[in-house]
């Protein structure tokens, strides 16, 4: 009974240390829109069903929401959440695709002259696509081929599509070769429809490639030299002929890299390190590269961007603790005597400060003329479900008492990815002005505040470093006494 007391606190100790543990490592929930500072009203078009919508975020909402917008919501007109994705912007692009397919049982006749005509229905049912042109597949080289197409219309009168064609492969002196026929802009042809291809005369005389020189002598003199070239000539031969049209296809990308706007930037000359210091401020929206305005030719410069990064307080703390190098790069233009070349771009990884430096070395070089600094990045944008008939606010900006990043919210999504993945491309939404609203900061539970306390946590480890010594230290003698007793 006499070790109970340090028995005791060894166990206390113990006990406190794990409820330490368990506080800590409770999951965050999400908190609250009460929470949120500012709102802004979603603008979305006129909608007889639910609809997927895309806003897109802007330096308003980047300059006060934490890294990954984890502070930022959407909300109904009843206030409750509603389920999002935060994801690059897309943009639809269109790209042309050409499709074709073989021309069946063609009907060959040759004309008087040489020449050729080729006859042929398409199947209008078969291959309901439109035409746009036809290719003629031919494995001859070093070629030229006129061609003309014609359609037969319901009159039974055969009209020209397009004006002659000139069919050619130069493979002796280039890789260029040129066997489609396509129609001019304007004339694409509807489907189906009985057509005639004529070839120009189909013999075509080719230069062979071997000469056969003779020469000529007389008592072992060479009197004379004669050098002859072989003529071939040679039918152009048709492999098959396809007929092919082009569609537009409407294809959703992320966005490229956009211009972001900077709220100021100011440059300062350091004589003594020989190097220039560009102060560069934003909007806090995520940036990818800053690019230089220079006024300067023929130059070659090593440049960094260091991030900034403000105490608790919102000042510059000391500047070898402050600065954190993002990306180098250098910057460079020629332009000199035909030679042109330019890169004053520095890239780095995708970023969210306020404020960057970009230093230039120079050397003993002069200063560059810095004219305008602009930065380049990704654009966000959140989608979500809008029902019809509903209006939907945008909430954004936490505001936590300790500073503590605000929780990220997790939402059922599966219907928002399932749209997505299938390429459903959402209405395009804005955002109305801006409305600040009083909140209360976020604040963790006084237990969680409590034991977040990293003073009571290092005197709880002295505390339990110490008891946890005793207890050794009396279990040791015990052990002493023990083998005392047993020597006697």
């Amino acid at each position: 009974m006499k070790h109970f007391p340090f028995r005791g606190l060894l166990c206390a100790a113990i006990l406190v240390a794990g409820v330490c543990s368990s506080v800590g490592l409770q999951p965050v929930r999400a908190a609250d829109t009460e929470h949120l500072q500012y709102r802004r009203s979603i603008s979305v078009g006129p909608r007889a069903t639910e609809e997927l919508v895309a806003v897109r975020l802007d330096a308003a909402v980047a300059a006060v929401t934490a890294d990954g917008f984890a502070d930022v919501r959407v909300v109904d007109t009843s206030g409750r959440e509603v389920s999002r994705i935060l994801r690059r912007a897309s943009v639809v692009k269109t790209r042309s695709v050409r499709k074709s397919f073989p021309v069946g049982a063609p009907r060959v006749k040759p004309l008087p002259g040489g020449g050729l005509e080729i006859e042929f229905t398409i199947d209008s049912e078969r291959y309901p696509a439109a035409v746009d042109g036809f290719r003629i597949d031919t494995p001859l080289k070093n070629f030229e081929q006129r061609v003309q197409v014609h359609r037969l219309d319901v009159t039974g009168t055969w009209q020209p599509v397009g004006d002659d064609t000139l069919l050619f492969d130069y493979s002796q002196w280039m890789d260029t070769r040129q066997i489609d026929v396509a129609f001019p802009h304007g004339q694409r042809q509807p489907p189906g429809g009985t057509w005639r291809i004529t070839v120009d005369e189909t013999t075509i005389e080719q230069q062979s490639a071997l000469s056969e020189l003779i020469r000529t002598l007389e008592g072992g003199v060479e009197t004379g030299r004669k050098e002859e070239i072989a003529v071939v000539r040679q039918p152009f031969r048709i492999d098959s002929i396809h007929a092919w049209h082009t569609d537009d296809i409407a294809e959703i990308q992320l966005a490229d890299g956009i211009d972001v706007p900077l709220a100021d930037f100011r440059v300062d000359e350091e004589v003594k390190e020989k190097r220039t210091r560009i102060r560069v401020t934003s909007h806090r929206e995520p940036i990818t590269a800053l690019r230089l305005s220079v006024a300067d030719r023929n130059f070659k410069r090593l440049a960094r961007i260091e991030g900034i990064v403000p105490d608790g307080s919102g000042q510059e703390r000391d500047r070898s603790l402050s600065r954190s190098v993002l990306g180098s790069s250098r910057v460079q233009r020629f332009d000199l005597r035909g030679i042109s070349d330019e890169q004053l771009l520095i890239p780095i990884p995708e970023s969210r400060h306020t404020d960057y430096e970009i230093v230039i070395d120079n050397a003993d070089s002069p200063p560059l003329d810095v004219t305008a600094v602009t930065a380049v990045g990704p654009a966000y944008e959140l989608v979500f479900l809008a029902r019809p008939g509903i209006d939907y606010r945008l909430a954004y900006g936490g505001v936590t008492a300790d500073d503590r990043p605000f929780p990220v919210p997790q939402y059922d999504t599966a219907a928002l990815d399932v749209a997505l993945a299938a390429g459903k491309v959402p209405l395009e939404g804005g955002f109305e002005a801006v409305e600040e609203i009083a909140v209360v900061p976020v604040e963790r539970p006084w237990l969680a505040r409590l034991l977040g306390n990293r003073f009571l946590i290092g005197g709880m480890i002295v505390l339990l470093a110490l008891v946890l010594g005793l207890s050794l230290f009396r279990a040791a003698k015990r052990i002493d006494g023990v083998d005392s007793d047993a020597g006697r």
